[in-house]
């Protein structure tokens, strides 16, 4: 129960900044990359992307089963799986910006779908062990707070490197080599502090809690691992959390995939612009942390999300009226006041993504403790498969939007109605998701004197 020492807390979370410097990228530029540079339809880009998607969730059951049961006196449970993963990540994402925008539109459709469905596998490589080392690390209830607040912030700073690089390579033309340049930078990162974070939790590696239920035989593997699998859901309170979770961050989702159509189309900003304003949602995540986390501490941890929801309701709803007055106000104080609204936006979104896992970790361990069988990355897995599939549909939903509005890959400009729509697909997107995801985590009754006990 002694609480895990900074040093370790520190290095582990640079894992995340490597490998989300990937996934920021994916999600940030690979809408517009794929219907503004490659050309390819949006309904197409919404099928590639949801397609990948569920298949990245559908392999988390297999690769958090084979973590937890992992024996290696080398490796542990969880170190193997990271090695090999932020290796394959690194090399599948840079291929797959380099995709010929003069090909067909089918072949660069399938080209694309296919180096999805192989990068996302070394994606769940990574992430499911890796997220399940952040559960072994931490051993009691404020810690893994705080364990969960370094990964968030490391996972959101990596935004940095996407907006800062986008300002350096993409100028004003935004062409595929731009592109190119970037998956570089972010393979090369995602490399390094994958090992950074694999030496620095080195000596933890046999921190995971061994499985004391019997060894199955080959034949009943597979079922068990999807009777564990589901059997994660029986929870009421883990059911709340996984609803709650997946429907939240959906509003990250059309934040980070709009954004770009948004600030280009609509609010017609440069590409040395934008940064300032993805640097104003960074600082909203990460100054957010030790917030919530000391909030968390005074509400306890549900009482904490609830506010961080509705701060990011209000964060949409200042954007919304940005957006309906753009055309009436002073184009030099248009870029402050949309940044100031996205900082209200991060500052709650921040939230979204670490507390819920720290509860999720109070539920693993107290089920961990009244059946002595460890299903850590499982757990973790099932967690992740939720929010992946309702991503999926959110990127498919988002895509077939962007078709429906009319919107025009690889055109410099977008007609009024497409540029009030796009900011209007945001709005409508971010508070929907929000309020739903209040109404689900009021059923959360777990709070801290349970774990205590």
């Amino acid at each position: 129960m002694k609480p895990l020492g900074r040093r370790t807390k520190l290095l582990y979370g640079v894992g995340a900044f490597g490998y989300g410097s990937v996934g920021q990228t994916l999600g940030s530029f690979l809408m517009f990359f794929g219907t503004g540079v490659l050309g390819i339809p949006g309904a197409l880009m919404g099928v590639a992307i949801a397609v990948s998607t569920i298949w990245d969730a559908t392999t988390d059951p297999f690769v958090g089963y084979f973590s937890d049961k992992t024996k290696s006196r080398r490796f542990g449970k969880r170190h193997g799986f990271i090695f090999v993963g932020c290796i394959f990540v690194a090399v599948f994402n840079l291929l797959l910006w380099t995709i010929d925008p003069t090909l067909p539109t089918m072949t660069k459709f399938f080209f694309l779908l296919g180096l999805l469905l192989i990068l996302e596998t070394f994606n769940t490589i990574f992430s499911t062990p890796y997220q399940a080392l952040g559960l072994d690390l931490s051993k009691n209830y404020q810690d893994r707070t705080a364990v969960q607040g370094y990964r968030t912030t490391f996972s959101f700073l990596s935004l940095l490197v996407p907006t800062l690089l986008m300002a350096v390579f993409l100028g004003t033309g935004g062409s595929s080599r731009g592109y190119i340049h970037i998956a570089l930078v972010t393979s090369v990162l995602c490399i390094i502090c994958g090992l950074v974070a694999f030496v620095g939790t080195y000596k933890h590696r046999t921190s995971a809690v061994q499985d004391s239920t019997p060894a199955q035989d080959d034949k009943s593997r597979v079922k068990k691992i999807f009777d564990e699998f589901f059997g994660v859901f029986s929870q009421k309170n883990v059911k709340r959390l996984i609803f709650g979770y997946a429907i939240s961050l959906s509003a990250g989702a059309f934040i980070t995939t709009l954004g770009l159509h948004i600030f280009t189309f609509t609010f017609l900003f440069s590409t040395r612009e934008i940064p300032f304003i993805m640097l104003c949602l960074i600082a909203g995540i990460v100054l957010g942390q030790p917030l919530w986390y000391y909030w968390s501490r005074r509400a306890d941890k549900v009482g904490a999300l609830l506010t961080a929801l509705g701060v990011v309701i209000g964060g949409a709803v200042l954007f919304s009226i940005v957006l309906a007055i753009r055309n009436l106000v002073d184009p030099a104080v248009l870029l402050p006041l949309v940044c100031f609204a996205i900082l209200i936006c991060g500052l709650g979104t921040g939230c979204l993504y670490s507390l819920p896992y720290s509860m999720f970790a109070d539920c693993i361990d107290k089920e961990r403790l009244r059946t002595g069988s460890d299903k850590t990355a499982i757990s973790a897995g099932f967690l992740t498969f939720c929010m992946k599939i309702s991503n999926a549909f959110i990127m498919f939903v988002i895509g077939v939007s962007l078709d429906l509005i009319g919107f025009r890959g690889g055109m410099a400009t977008q007609t009024l109605s497409v540029q009030n729509w796009l900011g209007w697909l945001l709005v409508i997107g971010v508070v929907t998701s929000c309020f739903i995801a209040m109404l689900v985590y009021r059923g959360y009754t777990y709070n801290r004197k349970d774990f205590e006990d």
